[in-house]
């Protein structure tokens, strides 16, 4: 015979490991929260950092867009006053004289020499003509005269007696005057159409 069935339903009792399984996934969860939490404000962090290095980047452009074209674009300035050499004025050598048209010349300190065609001594003198105007400055209508001990002395052809090329705008010749004689008082006469230059001094 078979033995009656229980009128009690039997229960296993639960595993207690169950409990724990639902705290480990609370953990879990809590921490991935706070794990996105964090990129979300790292990723926020970088993103207001590059704005920033932008915007500085974009500052420092725009001052250095600024100072260039100050410099590129400078106000114009009014041009300085020429200081006209009076006339009758003896100057020495090596010492700049100014036309009223601002043409300049400078006559250097004379030097004896030999001439290569005669062997007879003479002076050289460089001048310097500068044209600081805006039309050509034709030296055939500038003159030279020198004098040594106050008498006046011819002019050498081996000098640059014959230069007759414009001189244009805002451009220097130098021409080396080369006059016939020796050591001494020596002065320099230029003739131009805008005043007399007179350079003078001992060799």
């Amino acid at each position: 015979m078979s033995a009656p069935a229980s009128p009690y339903r039997f229960l296993a009792p639960q595993p207690r490991h169950q409990r724990p399984t639902k705290r480990v996934g609370v953990v879990s969860f809590t921490l991935g929260l706070l794990v996105v939490f964090g990129l979300v404000v790292y990723a926020t962090w970088l993103g207001v950092a590059a704005l920033a290095t932008v915007d500085g980047a974009t500052q420092r452009v725009g001052a250095t867009g600024t100072t260039t074209r100050l410099a590129t674009a400078p106000p114009k300035a009014a041009p300085p006053a020429v200081v006209v050499t009076p006339g009758g004025t003896t100057m020495a050598f090596d010492q700049l004289w100014t036309a009223s048209d601002g043409n300049t010349i400078v006559a250097g300190a004379p030097t004896v020499g030999t001439s290569m065609q005669t062997g007879e001594p003479v002076i050289l003198v460089p001048v310097t003509l500068t044209n600081n105007g805006e039309r050509d400055w034709n030296p055939v209508s500038t003159s030279f005269v020198g004098k040594l001990n106050h008498a006046t002395v011819p002019e050498s052809a081996e000098g640059d007696w014959m230069y007759r090329s414009p001189i244009v705008a805002h451009t220097s010749v130098t021409l080396t005057k080369v006059f016939v004689g020796g050591p001494g008082q020596f002065s320099l006469t230029a003739n131009t159409p805008n005043g007399v230059a007179l350079f003078s001094g001992r060799i």
